[in-house]
Formats: structure tokens, C-alpha cells, sequence
């Protein structure tokens, strides 16, 4: 596999999975998901939890072009969310009354918690598939992906007016710039991968060639 395939496989497989993900948010939310796996204290978060295992899932079958990694993205990312928020939210009451609005304290809890899903399962994904440099894997992928983020950041910078595009949340079109994070994300994911893969199979060569030259 070249640089630019693995490009071009994880950023279809991310465009795809945020594609996906909003419109089968979108459906469930109809249903009244939102509230699935809530208890009466803290806030909705079913769908951010869906919404993080899809894409995540697009991306890792783009980056790794197998059900295995795409099946444990969308397990890792959904129920590092879903799992710790729906005890929370039963038991733990943080200063707000039932039905009624969250405080600080979820605040940061559902954005750990958010950071927790993202990354770790970025970082699982790429410690997958560089299996002989697990951490470096790790590594390289979740910087391949913060890159993504910032050309994200950069397209938004130079283009304002991208971002304030009025979209309707309730569609079942998804947001051109969820489009574009869901793209960046997973070619960004995948290159690092790649990146990893690359360095040991060179390093493997060099070693090779080391022991031909000793003999």
C-alpha cells in the first residue's frame, strides 16, 4: 500500500462513517434514543456515544480494510461513552435535580469522557495495525489524526463562512463540516498507520541486510 491509498482508504472510510453515523443518529433519535441507557440525573448522551463509534468504525475499516478493527472501533468508542454515563447518570447527582439541567460536573464528565473514546480508540487502532511497534502505532496514529484536525481547523480559519453554514441537525443530510472532520480524520488516522508499518518493515530489511553482510 502506497501514502496516497492509505489516504484515500481512510478518508473514504471516515467521509462514509460520519455520513452514516448522522443519519442513523438521526433515525434513532426520531425514536426518542436520546434518552436510551439514561438515568434521571445528567445529560442526554446516546447519540454522541453512537455518533463517535460509527465514524470511528468508517475510519478503521478504511485505515485497516478489515471487519475486526472497524467492529472494535465502534464497541471501544461506543461503550467508553455509553457504559460510564448510564451508571452515572442513575446513581450520581452533582448538584442538579432530576429532569433538571446539568452542572459543571457532567460538563466535564461527558468531555473526558469524549476524549477518552476518541483517543484511546484511535490509539487501539493503531497499535492494531502496526502490531509489532504497538506503541509507536499508537503514537503515529492519534498524530495522524490531531493533523487531520488541524487542516480542519486551518479550512475553517481561512473559510469562516464554512463553519455558519445554516444546516438543519434534524436532517438526515449530514453537515458539510462534519463531512470534512469524518474525511480529515481517518486519512490522517490511516497515513499514520502507514506511516508506522512503513518504518518497520524498513527497519526489518536493514536488519536483514545486516546479518547477510556478518555472514
Amino acid at each position: 500500500m502506497t501514502a496516497f491509498a492509505a489516504l484515500v482508504g481512510g478518508g473514504l472510510g471516515g467521509l462514509f462513517g460520519a455520513a452514516a453515523a448522522h443519519v442513523l443518529v438521526t433515525a434513532l433519535n426520531q425514536l426518542g434514543a436520546a434518552s436510551w441507557l439514561k438515568g434521571p440525573f445528567g445529560p442526554p448522551f446516546f447519540d454522541i456515544a453512537l455518533y463517535m463509534g460509527v465514524l470511528l468504525a468508517g475510519a478503521a475499516a478504511g485505515a485497516l480494510r478489515r471487519p475486526g478493527p472497524a467492529a472494535a472501533a465502534l464497541a471501544a468508542a461506543f461503550g467508553l461513552i455509553a457504559l460510564p454515563m448510564s451508571a452515572l447518570t442513575h446513581v450520581a447527582r452533582w448538584g442538579m435535580d432530576a429532569g433538571g439541567g446539568p452542572t459543571n460536573g457532567w460538563y466535564y464528565t461527558v468531555g473526558g469522557l469524549y476524549l477518552l473514546a476518541t483517543w484511546g480508540t484511535m490509539a487501539g487502532l493503531g497499535a492494531w495495525g502496526a502490531a509489532r511497534r504497538r506503541l509507536i502505532g499508537a503514537a503515529l496514529a492519534c498524530a495522524g489524526a490531531f493533523a487531520g484536525y488541524g487542516v480542519l481547523s486551518l479550512i475553517l480559519w481561512l473559510a469562516p463562512s464554512y463553519r455558519s453554514v445554516v444546516w438543519s441537525p434534524t436532517g438526515f443530510v449530514p453537515s458539510p463540516v462534519n463531512l470534512l472532520d469524518g474525511l480529515l480524520t481517518g486519512a490522517g488516522l490511516s497515513l499514520g498507520i502507514f506511516v508506522a508499518r512503513r518504518n518497520h518493515h524498513e527497519e526489518s530489511r536493514r536488519r536483514v541486510g545486516q546479518g547477510a553482510v556478518v555472514r
